[in-house]
């Protein structure tokens, strides 16, 4: 039988879990991560395990949601604190938005079909609780970024789509020609600057 845990000792497992959860997917992917394995690394049971999370999917979409919450606020901060121009600040977060999927190999290993399994094999009501936080939280950011006069408020409702298409390019970096993924990148950054910024010619204000 699975032990119980106090708050503290369950905070420090889940971020031992977490933990445990991006190096596998970092180093060979979602598809095969082993809960036996994870448990074993964070220190506790495989039943214990189930006591954090119900299901394998769930796990991996908790996993997921951490890298996301970390580096989108990091990416954030480098639009708000950087300095330069409107078009520049663009720039710096879809370059960023590419770095960071450099950064952690594992949230660009999955391909749509296991993004699809995923979705599949979670609770509706979970999924939709997290797709919701995902657009509430894009949603307040860009209408800040429309306030600061950052970005033009008539390209507001193509961003949401936008940033799922550079996740869609990112995951395809292995059909790529050599050398031909960072070019794109740059093409790509630079376009979405000049197009989305305020201020004539893409923000030189």
């Amino acid at each position: 039988m699975p032990r119980s845990f106090n708050d503290g000792e369950r905070g420090r497992i889940r971020g031992r879990l977490i933990a445990a959860g991006k190096k596998t997917i970092n180093r060979s992917g979602a598809r095969l991560l082993v809960v036996d394995d994870i448990a074993k690394e964070a220190g506790i049971s495989k039943g214990s395990f189930y006591s954090f999370f119900p299901s394998r999917d769930e796990f991996i979409l908790s996993v997921f949601e951490d890298w996301e919450s970390e580096h989108r606020s990091a990416l954030i901060r480098k639009i708000s604190e950087g300095g330069g121009s409107s078009r520049e600040k663009l720039e710096r977060f879809f370059l960023g938005a590419f770095e960071l999927l450099e950064k952690e190999p594992g949230l660009a290993r999955m391909g749509f079909g296991e993004i699809e399994r995923l979705m599949e094999g979670l609770p509706p009501e979970r999924l939709a609780a997290h797709q919701a936080n995902d657009e509430r939280v894009l949603s307040e950011t860009f209408a800040e970024w429309a306030r600061g006069g950052l970005i033009d408020p008539a390209a507001m409702a193509a961003l949401p789509g936008i940033i799922s298409a550079l996740f869609s390019i990112a995951i395809h970096k292995d059909d790529f020609r050599e050398g031909g993924y960072e070019a794109a990148v740059r093409i790509i950054s630079e376009s979405l600057a000049m197009r989305l910024a305020t201020g004539p010619k893409g923000g030189e204000s």
